[in-house]
């Protein structure tokens, strides 16, 4: 018996992100609300990449105060996209994590991901 674990998805995909871009100190706020699971991370993922190849940015900021869920697949996304960003020389955290998310991040050591509090201005 084979065991493999599939996402299927029947709903529209989510999350919805809107983006920020402060091309005066080169900060770039991306705002998630909705869901962020196994069926929205890649799509997710690939919109993300192609706003940062189009503008240089020393800062990615990823704000998940809407959020509503996030699956294990959405902290492999978080982590991806930092390498991605880091790899430029940018710094990159997620500010305002709900309890649940602050909770998988901790226990998947992924909790320096998160903004310190005070850090953002």
């Amino acid at each position: 018996m084979t065991s493999s674990s599939q996402c299927f998805a029947t709903v529209p995909p989510s999350p919805r992100m809107t983006v920020v871009s402060d091309p005066v100190n080169a900060r770039l706020t991306i705002a998630l609300e909705g869901d962020l699971d196994c069926a929205s991370a890649p799509a997710l993922s690939a919109r993300m990449r192609m706003i940062l190849d189009r503008r240089p940015v020393r800062q990615v900021v990823i704000d998940v105060a809407g959020l509503e869920f996030c699956d294990i697949a959405g902290a492999r996304m978080f982590l991806q996209l930092r390498q991605v960003v880091t790899g430029t020389g940018a710094a990159y955290c997620l500010r305002h994590p709900r309890a649940h998310i602050r909770w998988l991040l901790h226990h998947l050591d992924a909790g320096h991901l998160i903004e310190p509090f005070g850090e953002h201005g």
